[in-house]
């Protein structure tokens, strides 16, 4: 039970030491949220989505050569309907092309995906490209 001295509540007169603790915190994390976004307001020039393919691995599937890959967007925008263009070479001449599309992939992140190659990647090179995008 609270005591009351002189009409007034104790905790309004002496707020318990966890109070400005908790206070502390949550100013301390306001103000680094808020420190956070405004430096990428205005610092994060990006113009456009910067996207680099990587091949992850390659599978035998009843239908063909599933090879995964990964799509990582390096800059801060957002890249939507990304056409993934696959190719499988021979030394210096093309075996097979495949290509696929993404819903999108968003800024400093990454999207991953199949390409279905009718032909064994054993032995030959595998290259995965964003061949082109949209702005969302």
């Amino acid at each position: 039970m609270t005591k009351i001295s002189n009409d007034k509540n104790t905790e309004a007169v002496k707020p318990h030491w966890i109070e400005w603790a908790t206070g502390a915190v949550s100013a301390v994390i306001v103000l680094g949220v808020i420190a956070w976004i405004g430096k990428d307001a205005l610092l994060d020039r990006d113009r456009s989505p910067n996207l680099i393919g990587a091949v992850l691995q390659t599978e035998k599937r009843s239908d063909g050569f599933q090879v995964l890959f990964e799509i990582r967007n390096e800059s801060s925008m957002t890249a939507s309907q990304v056409t993934v263009h696959g190719e499988m070479r021979d030394q210096s001449s093309v075996v097979e092309n495949v290509e696929t599309v993404l819903d999108y992939v968003p800024g400093h992140s990454k999207a991953k995906g199949g390409l279905i190659f009718q032909q064994d990647p054993g032995g030959k090179t595998v290259t995965v490209r964003a061949a082109a995008f949209d702005e969302p």
